[in-house]
C-alpha cells in the first residue's frame, strides 16, 4: 500500500476509515550525509544521518506543542520538547521527553532573546540535529535569534519582519489588495466614531487586528445591534479593529509548508462537525496561495483561513497563521505530516510538491483526552499568572 508523505505503514493501518488517493509515496532517507548542505560549517554538514535525525520541539503553547509532538509520535520520533510550564502533562507521556525553559521573559512582547542560549544547551545536551518551533513566540524567537543555536539546524521558519505584517491583519489586507486576491470588504477602525463610519455593509464583523484563535471576534447583524453593544461596553476587543462583511458560508482552511515562495505541500480542509475534520481537493483555491506565497517569499509551516462564499463560488482569504495550527494533527490522521515534512526539507530540501484528499478523519480518545488535559492546564497556567499579577 502506497502512503501519503508522511504516514508510516502502520499509521495507514491505523486510519481503516482514511482513503489516500494522492499517490503520495514516503520512504525516509537510509543516510542524509551526502544530501545535507549546512551553514553551520563542515564539520556540522558531516555529521553521521544513518540514524533517523533527533528533534526538538520549541512550544509556548502546550495544546500546540502537544499536537505537533503527536505528529512526531505517529511518524516514529520521540522529540524533546522545550516548554513554558515548569510542570506540564507531556512530562508524562511516552510520545516525549519534556523540559522546561527557566526565567521566561518577555520584552516588547517577544521572547528573552537569551532564551535561544536554553535551546542551544538543549540541543547538546540531547544531540539534537533539529529545532522545530510551532507557536507564533517560538518560531519569532528562532527566526531573530536561530544563529545563537550552534550545535543544531533550526527548522524553516519565516522571515521575522514578514511574521509581524501577516500577523497584523490590516497589513495582511493591503497585501491581499495588491495581489488581487478576493477577501472580505475590509477597513480598520481606530475609535468608535471610525466604527460607526465603517463604510463596509452588515451584517459586519469586528476583530482585533493582532490576535488569534478567533480572540476578540464579534458579529454585528446591524447598525442598531452595533450600538446598542457599543452603548453597553460590550465591544469584545480593544481598538484598533478590523471591520469585514460577513461572508455567509463555510470557513476552509489551507495548511500548507512553503520553501522560499514555493509550494511544497499543501492541504485544504473543513469541519463538518466537532472533532471531525475533511480534507479535500480545493482546486482554485491553490493558484492563489501560490501567488501569495511567492509574493512575500514565504519559507516554512503555515496556515491560512478563508471563507466560501457558494453564491460566487469563490474563496476568500481572511488571515494566515505563519505558525503550525490547531488541527495540524488531524492532517497527520489524514495521510499529510506536517512537522515532519517540515523536518525533511529543511535537512534535504526537497522540490517535489505533495498533495492528497481523503474522507473525513477524527482523533483517537487517547489524543483527545491529552489535548482536553492541555488545555486545562493553559487555563491553570493562565489564571496563575493573573493571580500573582
Amino acid at each position: 500500500m502506497t502512503t501519503a508523505k508522511g504516514a508510516t505503514q502502520r499509521d495507514a493501518r491505523s486510519l481503516p476509515d482514511v482513503e489516500l488517493v494522492g499517490g503520495l509515496s514516503h520512504g525516509a532517507p537510509a543516510n542524509l550525509i551526502d544530501q545535507r548542505k549546512s551553514a553551520r560549517g563542515d564539520d556540522f554538514a558531516a555529521r553521521p544521518w544513518a540514524r533517523e535525525p533527533r528533534l526538538l520541539v520549541l512550544g509556548i503553547i502546550p495544546s500546540l506543542t502537544w499536537s505537533v509532538t503527536r505528529c512526531l509520535s505517529r511518524g516514529g520520533y520521540k522529540p524533546v520538547v522545550l516548554g513554558w510550564h515548569r510542570w506540564s502533562p507531556l512530562s508524562l507521556l511516552p510520545d516525549c521527553t519534556y523540559e522546561p525553559l527557566v526565567n521566561v521573559n518577555w520584552i516588547e512582547d517577544e521572547l528573552d532573546p537569551d532564551l535561544a542560549e536554553q535551546v542551544e544547551a538543549a540541543c547538546k545536551k540531547h544531540d539534537v540535529d533539529l529545532v522545530l518551533p510551532v507557536d507564533f513566540p517560538g518560531v519569532m524567537l528562532m527566526a531573530r535569534h536561530g544563529s545563537r543555536v550552534q550545535s543544531a539546524r533550526v527548522a524553516a521558519v519565516p522571515d521575522p519582519d514578514l511574521m509581524i505584517k501577516l500577523h497584523d491583519k490590516w497589513r495582511f489586507s493591503q497585501v491581499l489588495g495588491e495581489l488581487g486576491i478576493a477577501q472580505p470588504r475590509t477597513a480598520v477602525a481606530h475609535n468608535v466614531e471610525e466604527l460607526r463610519r465603517a463604510e463596509i455593509p452588515f451584517p459586519i464583523i469586528t476583530k482585533p487586528i493582532d490576535r488569534w484563535a478567533s480572540v476578540g471576534f464579534q458579529l454585528h447583524r446591524s447598525p442598531q445591534e452595533l450600538e446598542q453593544t457599543i452603548a453597553n461596553g460590550g465591544l469584545s476587543a480593544e481598538f484598533p479593529l478590523l471591520v469585514q462583511d460577513f461572508i455567509p458560508g463555510k470557513d476552509v482552511g489551507f495548511a500548507f509548508l512553503a520553501r522560499q515562495g514555493k509550494l511544497i505541500a499543501h492541504a485544504a480542509f473543513e469541519q463538518p462537525k466537532l472533532g471531525v475534520r475533511r480534507y479535500f481537493d480545493a482546486g482554485p483555491l491553490v493558484p492563489n496561495m501560490e501567488r501569495l506565497l511567492e509574493a512575500t517569499g514565504y519559507h516554512g509551516l503555515g496556515e491560512i483561513d478563508t471563507r466560501y462564499d457558494p453564491s460566487r463560488d469563490e474563496y476568500r482569504v481572511l488571515e494566515v497563521n505563519p505558525r503550525c495550527w490547531a488541527s495540524i494533527l488531524y492532517a497527520q490522521h489524514a495521510g499529510m505530516n506536517f512537522p515532519e515534512l517540515l523536518m525533511r526539507m529543511s535537512l534535504t530540501g526537497p522540490d517535489a510538491k505533495f498533495t492528497g484528499r481523503v474522507r473525513p478523519v477524527r482523533l483517537s480518545h487517547y489524543e483527545l483526552g491529552v489535548a482536553k488535559v492541555m488545555q486545562l492546564a493553559e487555563r491553570v497556567h493562565s489564571l496563575k499568572l493573573r493571580y500573582l499579577g
